[in-house]
C-alpha cells in the first residue's frame, strides 16, 4: 500500500469521516486506489435520487489534494450529465458539466478546478484544500450544496 493510500485510509478511520457517515451524509462504497467512490447523500424528494456518488482521484493524498465527478456505479462511468445535479444559482455553477470536459466539479476545494483561480484564495479561504485537509472539506461542501434549497433535483428532471 502506497503511503499516499495509508494516510487516506487513517483519515476515513477518523472521527469526521465517520461522523458524516453516522450522519447519513456519506458512504464509502469503494476504494480502488488512487480512486475512490464515496455517496453522498442528498435532500430527500420522492422523485430525486436520494445519493450522487462521486468518483475521487486521489493520488498524492493528501499534500496535492483531490478532485471529483459524478460517477455511475452501475455502469463504472462518469454519471451521464443529463443526471448531474441540478439548481436555482450555486448548484449548476459547481456542477457544471460544460466546464473542463465534466471532469471535475467547479470548487476551490478541487485540485484541477483552483487552476488559474488564485483569487479564490481569499474569496473561499475555508474551501481552499491545504497540506492537513482530509476528504470531509470537499465531502461537507457537496453535502451542503446537495441539502439546501439551491438544488433543484437531477438537470434532466
Amino acid at each position: 500500500m502506497t503511503l499516499d493510500e495509508q494516510i487516506f485510509r487513517e483519515h476515513i478511520e477518523g472521527g469526521p469521516f465517520q461522523s458524516g457517515v453516522d450522519l447519513g451524509k456519506w458512504q464509502l462504497n469503494d476504494i480502488a486506489w488512487p480512486y475512490v467512490y464515496i455517496n453522498v447523500t442528498a435532500i430527500s424528494h420522492e422523485e430525486w435520487p436520494p445519493y450522487y456518488c462521486f468518483q475521487f482521484e486521489c493520488a498524492n493524498y493528501p499534500v496535492a489534494g483531490v478532485t471529483a465527478r459524478p460517477w455511475d456505479l452501475e455502469k463504472k462511468e462518469p454519471l451521464d450529465t443529463k443526471k448531474w445535479p441540478g439548481g436555482k444559482d450555486r448548484v449548476p455553477k459547481v456542477f457544471n458539466p460544460g466546464w473542463n470536459n465534466a471532469q471535475c466539479l467547479y470548487l476551490p476545494c478541487d485540485k484541477n478546478a483552483i487552476n488559474g483561480h488564485s483569487d479564490w484564495t481569499t474569496k473561499y479561504p475555508n474551501w481552499i484544500w491545504k497540506t492537513d485537509s482530509d476528504i470531509t472539506l470537499y465531502l461537507d461542501v457537496v453535502y451542503g450544496l446537495l441539502n439546501s434549497s439551491d438544488y433543484t433535483g437531477p438537470r434532466g428532471a
